[in-house]
């Protein structure tokens, strides 16, 4: 009992409340975080040593940070400074989790966490079929129907126990892809590495099953990364269909010579989320929502029009946009304008955007598929850039 709760101890809990409430909880995902990081300190004082500072993504880290900052203390509108700093708080919380998983044993974590990924993800694709909530009463249900018949026959968003079917999809693309990425690492054990092609396949069904368009995307571009370890050149091939199919299902449905007909089964519905992904009318929403993003980045394009102000600011501009083409907007301004980049420039201004791109471009030079790293190092890298991508998905889950 002790041991328990000793400093590493507490570490291994946690670390492992952390991969599993990020499962199905981001309220237990964030009290992990602060546990970890509340030992993380403890840890420093009691070695009375500071923590390296050197790795280029920490720095830019910071620098985003301090942009922010300096855009909401200079912007016109009276801006909340401070809420930079407490949404971009998970912002390190890689490098303590770095640190942590040296006290983990990775293979039996992998196990556990995986295992309630499954169990979710089989949930999700129930929730596909039937729309069930069963970790919510029934007056709280969050279950949110696709399409339907008139005999009650339908599909709905797989949501897992999240509130928005995106964050599950999200999710969902994330851990399978992190999945693929365990298949190929050397000496790992071949049940587990046979469990990862297991998970892959149904966590990339119930990323489906979420009906996010962005989601798919993200899946079919997992795909054509994970072909470059099998054959570059069957990538290529890959990339060249996709991007001329692409291109025949937009010409083919802007100029009506493609047509979905009154879907009659749940594949049919399928079929015609797939196809408003190609019409711009389908779309018409978003991209006029991307214009006014547009304008305001113009208007504002220095220090942008600082955190959390798009109710404020952003109505105008939709309100201009409505005059002009008589659109309603499904969503209000405060929904954001449903692309990372645009309100990321739009937030901050042009030196945060510059440096939010900083932070990828050194979060991708560190993933080098070319390091002949030992495994265990690219194992806890792994971790590292899978918990950077969900805080992401976190912080930015309104963009898309």
């Amino acid at each position: 009992m002790r041991r328990f709760f000793s400093a590493p101890g507490l570490t291994v809990f946690f670390t492992y409340t952390l991969f599993i409430s990020s499962t199905f909880t981001i309220a237990g995902q964030d009290a992990s975080i602060v546990f970890l990081y509340l030992l993380g300190i403890y840890s420093l004082i009691r070695q009375r040593k500071w923590p390296d500072m050197s790795h280029p993504l920490l720095w830019m880290f910071l620098l985003f940070t301090a942009i922010s900052l300096v855009s909401g203390i200079f912007n016109q509108y009276e801006v909340d400074t401070l809420m930079n700093l407490r949404n971009n708080w998970r912002f390190v919380f890689p490098f303590v989790l770095l640190t942590a998983m040296y006290q983990v044993d990775e293979k039996n974590l992998l196990k556990t966490y995986y295992g309630f990924w499954l169990f979710i993800a089989l949930y999700g694709i129930v929730q596909f079929f039937t729309g069930v909530d069963w970790f919510r009463p029934e007056e709280s249900s969050l279950s949110t129907p696709y399409m339907g018949t008139g005999d009650g026959f339908g599909i709905f968003h797989a949501k897992g126990n999240f509130t928005h079917h995106l964050t599950f999809g999200g999710s969902m693309l994330l851990c399978s892809s992190l999945a693929a990425s365990f298949v190929f690492l050397k000496g790992l054990d071949w049940k587990i590495r046979s469990l990862m092609f297991f998970a892959v396949g149904l966590l990339w069904i119930s990323a489906l099953a979420s009906l996010g368009r962005s989601i798919w995307i993200g899946l079919m571009v997992s795909l054509i990364i994970l072909l470059v370890r099998i054959s570059p050149k069957l990538m290529l091939a890959l990339t060249f269909l996709v991007g001329i199919s692409a291109i025949y299902l937009f010409v083919g449905f802007e100029s009506g010579n493609l047509k979905t007909a009154k879907p009659e089964n749940r594949l049919e519905m399928v079929q015609h989320r797939l196809a408003s992904g190609f019409s711009m009318k389908s779309n018409q929403d978003r991209l006029l929502m991307w214009k006014s993003a547009w304008h305001g980045i113009k208007d504002h394009f220095w220090l942008g029009i600082g955190f959390g102000k798009d109710a404020e600011v952003m109505e105008a501009y939709r309100k201009k946009i409505t005059d002009e083409t008589g659109h309603r907007f499904n969503n209000s301004a405060s929904a954001g304008v449903h692309n990372i980049f645009l309100q990321t420039w739009l937030n901050f201004g042009i030196f945060g955007f510059v440096s939010f791109l900083g932070i990828w471009i050194v979060f991708f030079s560190a993933a080098d598929p070319g390091s002949k790293e030992d495994s265990s190092i690219r194992l806890r890298k792994l971790y590292f850039m899978g918990c950077d991508c969900r805080h992401w998905r976190l912080l930015n889950s309104r963009v898309f």
